[in-house]
C-alpha cells in the first residue's frame, strides 16, 4: 500500500525516511477458503468454560478458552476483553440475523494496510443479508494512526470484495469498527451496523 523511500547519509548517524502514500488494486483470486485450524492452550488443571458463565477477575480473561457456541465456526475461542469481544460474541449469538461467526485464525485473512504489514479483523460474520467485519475497540483507541489505517484497508478490502459479489450474485461486506462501550447485551446488530459501519 504504502512505497519507502529512504535516504542515509555516508558518514552521519541521520537517517531519513519519507512514506509516500500509494494504493493497490484489489483482485479475488478465489471465492471461498477453507478454515484454518485454531490452536489454544489451557493452563493446568483448566477446562474450556462455557462462555455464558459469568467472568469474575475479567484480568484473566486472555488466559480462557470458552466453548458452548451455536453459531461461531470454531466448537472453541479465546477473547481478548470482556467488555469489547467476550460480550460482542454473546450479541452474536443471541442476534436473529447471524447466520454463523468466527473469530479467524492467525493468517486467515490477509488485508495489507501499511508497507507490507497485514491486518486480521477480530471477527467475521454472516449474517441472512451481508458479511461483517467488525473489529471491537477500546474507546480510547479509535482514533489512533494505526486503527485508522488499519480501518481503511478493511473498508476498501469490503469495497472489492463488493465488486465481486456484485458479479457473482454474492451478499455485500461491511465493515464496522466498533467502541467496547457501545457493546451492550442485547443490542442488535443491525443497530451497530447502522452506527459504525
Amino acid at each position: 500500500m504504502a512505497k519507502t523511500v529512504e535516504r542515509i547519509y555516508l558518514g552521519a548517524t541521520a537517517r531519513d525516511q519519507w512514506t509516500t502514500p500509494t494504493d493497490y488494486i484489489g483482485k479475488v483470486t478465489q471465492g471461498f477458503e477453507v478454515l484454518k485450524p485454531a490452536t489454544f492452550t489451557l493452563a493446568a488443571g483448566e477446562q474450556p468454560r462455557d462462555f455464558r458463565t459469568p467472568i469474575a477477575d475479567k484480568r484473566a480473561i486472555r488466559q480462557m478458552v470458552f466453548k458452548g457456541f451455536g453459531k461461531c465456526c470454531y466448537p472453541y475461542q479465546k477473547f481478548d476483553s470482556v467488555e469489547g469481544e467476550w460480550r460482542l460474541a454473546h450479541l452474536l449469538e443471541d442476534d436473529h440475523q447471524v447466520l454463523k461467526w468466527m473469530k479467524p485464525a492467525s493468517g486467515q485473512f490477509r488485508i495489507e494496510y501499511q508497507n507490507g504489514q497485514n491486518y486480521e479483523p477480530d471477527f467475521v460474520v454472516e449474517c441472512v443479508d451481508h458479511y461483517l467485519l467488525i473489529e471491537p475497540k477500546r474507546a480510547d483507541q479509535m482514533n489512533t494512526d494505526e486503527v485508522q489505517l488499519k480501518a481503511r484497508a478493511a473498508s476498501s478490502w469490503c469495497g472489492y470484495a463488493n465488486e465481486h459479489a456484485k458479479n457473482s450474485g454474492n451478499k455485500c461486506w461491511f465493515y464496522l469498527l466498533v467502541p467496547h462501550d457501545a457493546i451492550a447485551l442485547g443490542r442488535s446488530l443491525v443497530n451497530l451496523k447502522a452506527e459504525y459501519s
